[in-house]
């Protein structure tokens, strides 16, 4: 079960890494970018965890887990295709790197010389504050929302009595922040250069498929053991 929360938080960081990745390059500007990605990632972080917790209760958690991990799965290996065009959707307006010259002049300028000499259009500065967001919501709600409904789950599946409670939710929030710190470096420092964007897509969305089936797998194997 640690193994399924180390995976977990991998698949979530390195999935994140890749959304800052396809959102600045298709839809430019990267402090509204990063802004966009994080804000959305961690609100859907929040929801997976209440829910993953409340459904914990209610349901057997592997079975929460296959399925959070599988439907997150399918919806990351479809994105695959997406970097490219998800820019002809979203960007209507000239390229943020062409907007943003007009604040990259030399800094001996005055401010109002150099923002008069190149106006930026209001509508302008509005998409480029807007795609982000929107782009971020439509693609990586949903999987970052699942991915986190795994941590709960396995917190209540671990826990035997009451008394462990405190000192399994630690080892879960740990091994599922060395995923995550595992996530972050591999796909940053090395995946992206060698797979790019689509593979390293279909590369976790592969891999969180294939895990939803084997925690589905020890699920059934627990409870017909558990029946006998």
């Amino acid at each position: 079960m640690l193994l399924v929360v180390f995976l977990a938080g991998y698949l979530v960081m390195a999935l994140e890494i890749l959304a800052f990745r396809i959102i600045q390059t298709s839809l430019g500007s990267a402090i509204y970018s990063t802004g966009a990605v994080l804000g959305i990632v961690l609100a859907a972080l929040t929801l997976g965890y209440w829910l993953g917790g409340t459904l914990s209760v209610r349901f057997r958690p592997t079975r929460i887990q296959a399925i959070a991990l599988v439907t997150a799965g399918v919806w990351i290996f479809l994105m695959g295709g997406i970097p490219k065009p998800v820019s002809g959707v979203f960007q209507k307006r000239e390229d943020p790197r062409q907007a943003a010259q007009a604040y990259l002049q030399p800094p001996w300028k005055t401010v109002p010389g150099w923002i008069l000499d190149h106006p930026v259009s209001e509508s302008n500065e509005f998409r480029m504050r807007w795609d982000p967001l929107v782009g971020s919501v439509i693609l990586f709600t949903i999987p970052s929302f699942l991915l986190a409904m795994v941590g709960p789950c396995a917190i209540r599946a671990l826990t035997r009595r009451a008394e462990e409670a405190g000192k399994t939710s630690g080892w879960v929030f740990a091994v599922g922040s060395l995923g995550s710190i595992a996530g972050v470096l591999v796909t940053s420092f090395w995946l992206i250069a060698v797979l790019g964007l689509g593979a390293n897509l279909r590369l976790i969305g592969l891999v969180s498929c294939l895990l939803g089936a084997l925690v589905s797998l020890r699920g059934r194997q627990d409870l017909s053991q558990r029946s006998e």
